[in-house]
């Protein structure tokens, strides 16, 4: 695994902070089957969703599995999946979406977001959500896609992403990053 470039670190958190970074690998596709009988990252449905479906998803190209590990360990501490998506343009507000648009919009869909419990709050999730950023916007250099689309499963990753430069869709609890943007606070 390669160690995540300088301008995509996960940042490093003080001492006097009482916490210490931890350095990651820039996620990867999944070129095998990955064992997620250990891996925990605090919400069941998710959870459940890895160990069940992901192997399977990434096999059969319906959502692409990527994964970070631990410099030091090689444990995995996150993975994200990407897929295709469309947004009816009828079921958004937002006028650049609307405007000269086909009545399906092509978008990227972050389908999964996991962190393990032990490696939250050490900048890896925005590390994740920046490497799909990166490559929603490369694809969309090639191929049509309007935006980086997420469902969050609650209120408090709302605010997380909203953070990160996500917007919602008038009255839906999705949310997407247009393209070519980047989050503002990455």
């Amino acid at each position: 695994h390669d160690a995540l470039p300088i301008s995509a670190a996960v940042p490093r958190i003080s001492a006097g902070m009482g916490m210490t970074a931890m350095p990651f690998t820039r996620p990867e596709r999944a070129q095998c089957p990955v064992d997620f009988t250990g891996f925990d990252c605090g919400e069941q449905q998710i959870n459940d969703w890895l160990k069940h479906h992901a192997n399977a998803s990434n096999k059969n190209g319906s959502a692409a599995l990527y994964l970070s590990y631990d410099h030091e360990t090689n444990e995995l501490a996150g993975v994200y999946t990407l897929s295709s998506t469309t947004v009816a343009r009828d079921e958004t507000y937002a006028p650049w979406m609307r405007r000269n648009s086909p009545i399906l919009v092509p978008a990227a869909l972050l389908g999964q977001l996991a962190v393990a419990n032990h490696f939250q709050h050490r900048g890896l999730a925005k590390a994740l959500i920046r490497d799909a950023v990166d490559r929603t916007l490369q694809l969309s250099l090639t191929i049509g896609i309007r935006a980086l689309v997420v469902d969050p499963l609650n209120s408090n990753l709302t605010m997380f992403y909203d953070s990160l430069g996500f917007e919602g869709f008038n009255g839906e609890t999705r949310m997407y990053f247009r393209m070519p943007n980047y989050p503002r606070t990455l």
